[in-house]
């Protein structure tokens, strides 16, 4: 997976060894985490990667160029499942409603969808998270049909 760069962040794809460090609650050399960082769900965001060691469609720091501080994660749940990957993503809380979430979003969103066999990217949300809600509608997706706990987005491919 390749580093992504956006108008304003830096999307810098976690290494395997990266990602033990961050799942052990270790610094990632080479990066400063901006108060609050790791997030809550970080150590469980981060899990897939170190429990299955594939890189490809792993985790991402989000980290504000201007500054150099990683302010928040985005990433895949995991390798693409019948033309679809799922999404996750967190920003800490000093840097929300700055539109960093829908901007990291749309970013591996569009990466996602250029790799052959995937046409869809999903995420979901806790109802009760408009924030959320916002960010994946601004970076274009679409809301289907929920379940009893979440609400459910899709963003497909334009292609074909």
């Amino acid at each position: 997976m390749p580093d992504l760069t956006t108008a304003r962040l830096l999307l810098h794809a976690l290494t395997i060894e990266e990602a033990r460090a961050l799942h052990a609650g270790e610094p990632v050399p080479g990066w400063t985490f901006a108060p609050g960082y790791p997030l809550p769900d970080t150590h469980d965001g981060v899990g897939f990667l170190v429990r299955h060691g594939v890189e490809d469609f792993g985790f991402y720091l989000v980290v504000r160029r201007d500054d150099e501080l990683v302010v928040g994660e985005v990433g895949f749940v995991g390798p693409p499942k019948e033309g679809a990957v799922m999404i996750g993503y967190a920003i800490v809380p000093e840097a929300r409603r700055r539109g960093y979430a829908t901007e990291a979003i749309r970013a591996i969103s569009d990466w996602a969808l250029a790799q052959d066999g995937v046409g869809e990217v999903l995420a979901q949300t806790l109802p009760e998270n408009e924030a959320s809600t916002r960010a994946l509608l601004r970076a274009g997706f679409g809301e289907i049909a929920p379940t009893e706990k979440v609400r459910r987005f899709a963003l497909r491919s334009t292609a074909g």
